[in-house]
């Protein structure tokens, strides 16, 4: 645009200044030589068409209009574009988000479902532990009403044949009264003579097998001691097989061992020091199941014997 403008002065101001050469109108005109005349020979499509100024600058208006709409619609294209993009990924963190939303409820779901299977499973156990305990209850109520019954009939037929056998004694040797009387009360005091023999027998069978059991028990629970006791005791140098020493050992309700002494010594005190160093490491102790058994009881004695 420039060029041609620039062109257009140039061919004006050679116009112009030809006029002023040839037309000298101010001057006397004085006869000169004629100049020689150079020129070259010009293609008028090679030359620049002049233009009007106002349509170039309306057209550049239009130009630069059709710029700026053009790169306004390329500029609304990409917010479009951009828009577009920023909605769809907000559309998948939200699918993203609901998924896990709806995953993370399921779970919580699934774990209040399994949590409340779990209860329900608790409560039917225990509601058949207690309906066990309920039945073997009923059973054993059942089966000592019956042996009351089975009782109270042996006794009452017992009574019953006491008093028919007494009624028809009575009637049939009615003139041997004090015969019988006599021999009643000899058979009486015979009878109650071998009951109390039986209940004599009976007593000391009880006792010898009270004894029997409590002699088991005890054995039982002395190993239990020395188990425990030769698991922390520490053998000194010294200690010969078959040496032995008793100590004496008070203990708490709860087993602890709270004094321990040697009642009779091995002969050697570094034997015996070792048994009771031992007896305390191994606090608490097993109780006994039945105390009574041990008299003295929580006091006991303990023979440990390598």
């Amino acid at each position: 645009m420039r060029r041609y403008w620039l062109i257009a002065l140039l061919l004006h101001v050679a116009l112009f200044t030809g006029l002023l050469v040839r037309f000298d109108w101010w001057k006397a005109e004085i006869p000169q030589a004629p100049a020689a005349i150079q020129a070259t020979v010009v293609d008028e499509t090679e030359l620049p068409q002049p233009k009007n100024r106002a349509a170039d600058e309306e057209q550049a208006k239009r130009d630069q209009q059709e710029h700026e709409e053009e790169r306004r619609k390329q500029e609304l294209k990409l917010k479009q574009r951009e828009i577009e993009k920023k909605r769809q990924e907000e559309s998948a963190h939200k699918k993203a988000a609901q998924e896990e939303k709806r995953k993370k409820e399921e779970q919580i779901k699934r774990e209040q479902a399994q949590r409340q299977k779990r209860i329900e499973l608790e409560k039917e156990k225990r509601r058949k532990i207690e309906e066990q305990k309920r039945v073997e209850e009923e059973q054993r109520r059942k089966a000592e009403e019956q042996k009351r019954k089975q009782e109270e009939q042996r006794r009452k037929a017992k009574e019953e044949e006491t008093r028919r056998k007494k009624i028809e004694q009575e009637a049939a040797e009615r003139k041997k009264a004090e015969a019988e009387k006599r021999r009643r009360a000899v058979e009486r005091k015979r009878r109650e003579d071998a009951l109390k023999s039986q209940m004599a027998a009976e007593e000391t069978f009880l006792e010898g097998e009270t004894q029997r059991k409590n002699q088991v028990l005890i054995a039982r629970y002395q190993r239990q001691i020395k188990t425990k006791v030769e698991n922390k005791w520490l053998e000194p140098p010294a200690a010969r097989p078959g040496m032995s020493c008793t100590v004496r050992i008070r203990l708490s309700p709860g087993g602890d061992v709270l004094v321990v002494a040697t009642v009779k010594s091995s002969g050697d005190p570094i034997f015996d020091r070792s048994v009771e160093k031992a007896v305390q490491k191994a606090s608490p102790l097993p109780l006994p199941p039945d105390p009574t058994i041990l008299p003295g009881f929580p006091e006991l004695n303990f023979n440990f014997k390598k």
